[in-house]
């Protein structure tokens, strides 16, 4: 680490963790909310969403950033409005055209599809953290090239669905894993990864996009050029963050590999990734500051500062017992984990040592099973009829991959 006391970017981000996470500069939110009518008198908003809905612990509604454009008051007064708002959507309306789902009693007047792009004429109440809709006016997507780009990605995310829907759970947990969508991921399932300390291989990060990023460059050796395989990586690493959306993690995970990629062309060889990681950090901060205090984005840079930190440290010690494969896995996760421990001790109030071992002998298993099953999604676009088949040779891996976590799962875990 010595090295690195005299570099800007280095000593730039140990001054921002200090004083954002200390308290001492406090971080504004550039895109808060505002109105001139009374927050706690506000029944109605137009906007357009920024997030795709996410299902909430209970399971009960949904939750997704809104941009606000206009509001109106319980005196039927319309104001414009700026700024983000969590809104709470009912879990009747966001499921209303999900396969499975497609007879769910709905509780407002009519159904609209809820994704990232659609602009919404929404009816409710405000609380503190949220805006609570009881129904929905309106939804629909506009007609500029960026709506129509929304829509498509909102259709071929409902289109996916309705595949992994037809691979039952098998195709749930596939659907998780491509585009961070879990309505599916049977519940058992999804508390067994948590208590097995294997919540970060649900969360769409690094891992991830390194698949992606895997295939491009087989691609590209395949055709045998050098500069194409860059291009299409690129492309790979765009379609898959603007098809799965930009959770903090995901990010992270997107603007290291762009780096990474940056540095390739520029022929570095041998980029230091805690340079790379350290400037992602500052860039992202930048992009969305208000990101400093998400559980997700605090874990992913924490997790690989962590394996870049410790790594060769652990790994210099495994490597006299264990195998080339075991030993670096081995060292990344328990570099990883270790270094995370205390910030999910104080957050979670658990943390699962087991997941150390469980990462090594799950991950080999998860990445099968992803690749097989992205094969297994191309084919059966261009031969519906294997649809069925497919769906059972997933369903085997996802059984070993359940067996696997839920055995696990069983270990102990540390609780404050």
């Amino acid at each position: 680490m010595v090295k690195y006391s005299n570099n800007s970017i280095f000593i730039a981000v140990f001054i921002c963790i200090f004083c954002i996470y200390s308290g001492l500069v406090k971080v504004r939110d550039r895109n808060k909310f505002s109105s001139i009518l009374n927050p706690s008198e506000i029944c109605y908003l137009e906007g357009k969403l920024l997030s795709s809905p996410v299902k909430t612990a209970n399971g009960k509604n949904y939750t997704a950033n809104f941009a606000v454009r206009a509001a109106k008051d319980e005196r039927d007064i319309k104001s414009t409005a700026y700024g983000n708002i969590r809104v709470l959507i009912s879990k009747e309306s966001v499921e209303a055209f999900y396969p499975g789902k497609l007879y769910t009693p709905s509780k407002v007047k009519g159904a609209f599809l809820w994704e990232a792009g659609g602009s919404y004429k929404i009816h409710g109440k405000m609380n503190k953290d949220f805006f609570i809709i009881s129904y929905c006016e309106n939804g629909f997507f506009g007609n500029s090239f960026a709506e129509k780009l929304d829509y498509l990605r909102a259709l071929a995310r409902l289109q996916f669905k309705r595949l992994m829907y037809a691979w039952g759970s098998a195709g749930g947990l596939l659907l998780a894993l491509l585009s961070g969508a879990k309505e599916y991921t049977e519940n058992d399932i999804a508390e067994a990864f948590k208590k097995a300390g294997l919540s970060h291989i649900l969360a769409l990060s690094g891992m991830h996009l390194s698949m992606f990023s895997g295939i491009a460059i087989f691609a590209g050796k395949k055709i045998g050029r050098k500069k194409l395989t860059f291009i299409i990586r690129i492309i790979a690493l765009i379609l898959f963050v603007w098809f799965a959306g930009f959770s903090p993690s995901l990010l992270r995970a997107f603007i290291c590999s762009m780096l990474l990629l940056i540095a390739a062309i520029s022929n570095v060889k041998e980029p230091d990734m805690l340079i790379i990681l350290s400037f992602s950090f500052l860039l992202q901060l930048m992009i969305s500051p208000q990101s400093y205090n998400n559980t997700g984005f605090i874990l992913s840079y924490g997790a690989l500062a962590g394996i870049l930190i410790f790594n060769s440290f652990f790994r210099r010690y495994l490597v006299r017992f264990l195998p080339g494969y075991f030993s670096a896995s081995l060292s990344a996760s328990a570099s990883a984990q270790i270094f995370t421990a205390p910030y999910s001790l104080k957050t979670f109030g658990t943390f699962a040592p087991v997941g150390i071992v469980a990462t090594t002998v799950v991950t080999p298993f998860i990445t099968i099973f992803i690749y097989s099953g992205l094969c297994l999604i191309i084919l059966c676009l261009f031969f519906p009829f294997l649809v069925k088949p497919s769906g059972f040779f997933v369903n085997i891996l996802y059984t070993i991959i359940k067996l696997f976590v839920s055995f696990f799962s069983k270990f102990t875990i540390i609780t404050i």
